[in-house]
């Protein structure tokens, strides 16, 4: 009987257990100010997570990230006068999405941003790369890793308004039975040890 009230409690804990979401921690400067965005669709803006208006200073932000749910991230940018700019790290506290370079880390870069000066619309075309954290005129930003790049869509000192694009893949999970599956075999197993015991008695 012991034996199969800890077959009972252990497919308890497997039927109710829940997978937590992914965590995208992010550190934006842009010169002058943006509005960062989580989206599924890389037509569509999606929900606005970040913000900032001094490229001095980087917003950090959390947004979450549901399990087997692709994503991309956007970030619309401003320029005021002068150069223009993105500098920026983001993370991915778990194990079910990767950002487009493989890992749960990206820093921005010509490679795994795209851009445009038109919207979020699916085509996104290369970047300019202006330098690497510490660059002029921006110098070092202490919240935000040494090859972080600065970069920007269309001119630089003419395109005012850019839009800037990756993607956050969920991460494809191994065939594996689901938890109530697992549980059920745990239950059924438990029921045939029990019962074979029963019989040597």
């Amino acid at each position: 009987m012991k034996v199969v009230l800890k077959a009972i409690a252990l497919a308890a804990v497997f039927a109710t257990s829940t997978a937590s979401a992914t965590v995208l921690n992010s550190v934006i400067h842009v010169d002058n100010r943006f509005a960062a965005y989580i989206s599924t669709s890389d037509t569509v803006q999606g929900t606005q997570f970040a913000w900032g208006t001094d490229w001095g200073w980087g917003f950090p932000a959390t947004t979450s990230l549901l399990k087997g749910q692709d994503y991309f991230l956007h970030i619309l940018a401003y320029d005021d006068s002068g150069v223009a700019g993105l500098m920026g790290q983001f993370t991915l506290v778990g194990t079910d999405h990767t950002f487009v370079n493989g890992t749960q880390s990206l820093l921005t870069n010509t490679v795994d941003f795209k851009g445009n000066n038109t919207g979020f619309n699916g085509v996104y075309s290369a970047l300019g790369e202006y330098g690497t954290n510490g660059a002029n005129p921006w110098g070092l930003q202490q919240d935000t890793a040494a090859n972080a790049k600065w970069i920007w869509a269309g001119n630089q000192t003419t395109a005012d308004v850019a839009y800037f694009s990756t993607r956050i893949s969920a991460v494809q999970p191994a065939a594996v039975p689901e938890p109530g599956s697992l549980a059920l075999l745990g239950l059924g197993l438990a029921c045939v040890a029990a019962a074979s015991r029963r019989r040597k008695v």
